[in-house]
């Protein structure tokens, strides 16, 4: 009789090379898809930020002597109290919900602070034109009327004003008009509408949030009225 002594067989190089690969294969099917889905996930809880904004709005009308909403700070410089985010962060549970978790800002803690990644539209707002205040009974069609929109990134501004934006806009003034709105591109510069994919979320007075294109929001042919406009309230 003759004993054998038996090795392990071991992997060979080519071997080797085939499983690195299909590795290799595996993570790059992978990562779009867990990209995706992580994109998916921040949209969603930026959703549910805006709906508690959308909430907030509503209970701070309702308890303002006016029925007004909350102010905007203006100029930036002006103490933080008289911006509508302190203005309603009593009324707030989450104390993240003025982050958008898709919001890549960088200057939150700098001197001129970022307050939060949306803004108030301020039509509403008591301190801006053309109506210093609205109150809910005033507005023509809260379903299809933005209170509050998602700001571009890096801004130190609480707020936006549609009523500069277009050809011709609404209140004119020229200067405002070139802050506020880029004609080469026909879109505003101080909200951003591509922060989840192509669309972004937005508060509608009736207390729902939704996302949507910008240009669901508003259109407007050169030298006449808008067609769609869900910022004016009225």
């Amino acid at each position: 009789m003759y004993s054998r002594s038996f090795r392990p067989s071991a992997f060979t190089l080519v071997e080797l090379l085939v499983v690195v690969a299909i590795i290799a294969l595996l993570i790059g099917v992978l990562t779009p898809a867990l990209s995706q889905a992580r994109a998916a996930a921040q949209t969603v809880r930026c959703l549910s930020h805006t709906r508690t904004i959308a909430l907030v709005m509503q209970m701070y009308a309702d308890s303002d002597p006016n029925n007004h909403y909350p102010t905007a700070r203006m100029p930036m410089t002006a103490p933080p109290e008289t911006s509508w985010i302190y203005l309603t962060r009593k009324l707030v549970d989450q104390l993240d919900a003025y982050r958008c978790p898709s919001d890549r800002s960088t200057n939150w803690n700098a001197m001129m602070a970022r307050p939060g990644s949306y803004g108030i539209n301020a039509y509403f707002t008591p301190n801006h034109p053309p109506y210093n205040g609205i109150k809910p009974s005033q507005i023509f069609n809260p379903s299809q009327t933005i209170i509050a929109a998602e700001l571009i990134e890096n801004t130190a501004m609480d707020h936006f004003m549609p009523m500069y934006w277009g050809s011709p806009p609404a209140v004119a003034s020229m200067m405002m008009q070139d802050r506020q709105w880029d004609s080469a591109t026909a879109q505003p510069k101080t909200i951003i509408h591509t922060r989840h994919n192509t669309k972004a979320n937005y508060v509608f007075t009736d207390g729902h949030a939704a996302t949507h294109p910008f240009t669901n929001t508003w259109q407007q042919t050169g030298g006449q009225a808008p067609t769609v406009d869900w910022y004016d309230p009225r």
